[in-house]
């Protein structure tokens, strides 16, 4: 019973996450699935570089990948006070494995992410609370007024999420590109020097912002 209790509250902490990003350009998913593999760097740089388990799973995945390298450097030069003692502890656990590939030419690099099971997990969890979160008239509506806007990939993703009301999302979706594509008709016209003393608005000057986001 306090299982489920505690679960609940979980499950609506998350969604209340959800509901938080309805004030920010961008997709949600995306937004706080990015956010859980920044929050796992942080504790793995921060306490968790010394994990026996932790180490094992980094070299046993063959390091990060590309995408998640980059990752891994972005915060930690936004992050300064994590220092680079971890990564440099991490990352040496490598030196083995590469000598090895050197050897053999033809050594993988980051085939078992750790970030990467980290980021498709978060993704998975993320997408099944927006489901739930759509559920809710009030919330569903907040959506549809909002300048959040799920990507084009999640859009799709979401489309295989049990119990989720697609049909319904999919209208809200194709009610907001027409409102990015008359904002930015609009500003084009505005650009015009016919009609430059017209003051563009907010959403005018955001919309091919919201686009890109839509797009990555």
């Amino acid at each position: 019973m306090f299982g489920k209790k505690t679960q609940n509250y979980k499950n609506e902490y998350l969604i209340g996450q959800i509901d938080e990003k309805m004030n920010v350009i961008g997709c949600p998913i995306c937004s706080l699935t990015d956010k859980a593999v920044h929050d796992y760097i942080d504790a793995l740089f921060y306490e968790n570089v010394n994990d026996p388990v932790e180490r094992t799973n980094f070299v046993k995945g063959h390091g990060f990948c590309p995408k998640h390298l980059k990752m891994v450097e972005n915060h930690l030069n936004a992050h300064p006070e994590l220092g680079i003692l971890g990564v440099n502890i991490l990352y040496h656990d490598l030196f083995n494995y590469i000598e090895k590939s050197l050897d053999e030419i033809g050594g993988k690099f980051g085939d078992g992410c750790e970030l990467c099971k980290i980021e498709k997990k978060a993704e998975q969890r993320y997408l099944e609370l927006f489901s739930e979160f759509f559920s809710f008239p009030d919330r569903r509506e907040k959506y549809a007024q909002s300048v959040s806007m799920v990507c084009l990939r999640h859009t799709y993703m979401l489309r295989e999420i049990k119990g989720f009301e697609f049909n319904a999302f999919l209208k809200i979706q194709k009610e907001k590109l027409a409102r990015l594509k008359k904002d930015m008709e609009e500003f084009i016209r505005k650009s015009d020097y016919r009609f430059s003393h017209e003051t563009l608005t907010p959403m005018e000057g955001q919309a091919w912002k919201m686009l890109s986001k839509f797009l990555e």
